[in-house]
């Protein structure tokens, strides 16, 4: 499997259980700790795994990181998370507008709707990755 497919998977299964960690933990929270001070950034200390994959899964001696097709499907996959990053964040920005009016927001649904768009982001990442190492890269290009 080539490291960049590898990153993808770890990448994956980490924010999957990174995020469900911290749902459950919110959740727990909400709960039974109502009324208490609880920082709600505690629970995603799990993302850290993420950038930690050259410590997990080091480069070998004379292995190649990547090669110009694991560029392109990088580049490719970059684009298509950003559409939907983008997609994802305007509506996030817009929906508010529209539900509340002339209302007033408050500031941490601002910080929760940039983490989540950032989590859609690496997930999608992942996602396309796979997809194109998955189908060889000619469907894809039929694709976009």
């Amino acid at each position: 499997m080539n490291r960049v497919l590898k990153y993808a998977w770890y990448q994956l299964i980490v924010i999957i259980i990174a995020t469900l960690f911290a749902a459950v933990t919110l959740l727990i929270a909400a709960l039974y700790f109502r009324g208490k001070e609880f920082s709600a950034i505690i629970p995603f200390c799990l993302f850290v795994f993420v950038h930690l994959y050259r410590v997990f899964f080091p480069l070998k001696e004379g292995q190649i990181a990547f090669d110009e097709r694991d560029i392109q499907i990088k580049n490719r996959a970059t684009l298509i998370s950003f559409t939907i990053f983008w997609y994802a964040f305007i509506l996030i920005c817009i929906i508010p507008i529209l539900a509340i009016g002339n209302g007033s927001i408050h500031v941490m649904y601002l910080g929760g709707a940039l983490l989540g768009c950032a989590i859609s982001f690496r997930i999608v990442w992942s996602i396309a990755v796979i997809i194109q190492y998955g189908w060889g890269g000619q469907r894809w290009r039929r694709i976009i």
